[in-house]
């Protein structure tokens, strides 16, 4: 909420945009990801327990950490996605986007008419009225981010139609469902899912709009998405920090019960 358009001005700034995702329902999380220093934090709504008031919390965190914050909701549904916008987000992630009609549904979404469908009643992203109603319609539609998420093989098909609806700012790529989609699941280096996911991010270099992808922190798998030619990425959530850094820990107390035992 904090600087208009933030994220179009990271993606002006930086070569690559960093963020991380957080699930749990502690906002704690989202000022430490935002004080390391990512870029975005993405909190997640489809695949977590947070409930809209955990959300607005981890928004609010987010923010006053110098981070911009983004909401995967978890369908593309304005009844899903008003509540989120009213909270002041940088920006709305919209899962599984498979055609052009989708693309159209989602941006609708977060634009008031006669561009849009979204209702009127801003809360915080006016700062509670504190911005007159006048100066805050000039840029409400503008300054909402829109990254449109492609994991289906009809997503792909239809790449270029929806990148060429107006007011999609991003596309994410998520692998894992998008391998689903054509029986190979979990198969991200399957050389038939590998070509899907070139074909999304080859159309977002012709269409000039970042493309990006949430992975590990494998130096291995960044370089093939970098090779790929992301704009963005999106490193793991909370489960998967405390259970890598546990999982390490562990390993080396082990290491020296070995050599006493030995």
């Amino acid at each position: 909420m904090e600087g208009r358009n933030k994220i179009k001005e990271l993606f002006r700034n930086k070569k690559i945009v960093t963020g991380a995702h957080v699930r749990t329902q502690d906002p704690c999380m989202s000022e430490l990801i935002a004080n390391i220093g990512y870029d975005i934090v993405w909190v997640e709504n489809e695949h977590s327990f947070l409930d809209k008031c955990n959300t607005n919390l981890h928004v609010l965190a987010a923010q006053a950490g110098g981070a911009a914050a983004v909401v995967r909701v978890a369908w593309n549904d304005p009844v899903l996605v008003k509540p989120v916008l009213e909270m002041g987000v940088d920006g709305i992630i919209f899962p599984l986007i498979s055609s052009a009609e989708d693309a159209r549904k989602a941006v609708a979404s977060c634009l008031y008419p006669p561009q849009g469908v979204r209702g009127f009643g801003p809360i915080r992203a006016n700062r509670y009225g504190l911005i007159p109603t006048e100066e805050y319609l000039k840029s409400a539609n503008d300054d909402l981010f829109k990254i449109l998420q492609i994991e289906h093989v009809d997503g792909v098909r239809d790449i270029d139609r929806i990148l060429e609806v107006p007011g999609v700012d991003a596309i994410v790529v998520g692998q894992n469902d998008l391998s689903g989609s054509m029986g190979k699941l979990g198969m991200i280096e399957d050389p038939q899912v590998q070509e899907m996911m070139r074909t999304v991010f080859e159309a977002c270099k012709r269409h000039g709009i970042p493309g990006g992808i949430s992975c590990g922190p494998s130096a291995r798998e960044l370089d093939m998405w970098f090779e790929f030619g992301i704009n963005f990425v999106f490193m793991p959530n909370e489960f998967e920090w405390v259970r890598t850094g546990a999982v390490n820990a562990l390993d080396m107390i082990k290491t020296y019960e070995r050599r006493i035992e030995g």
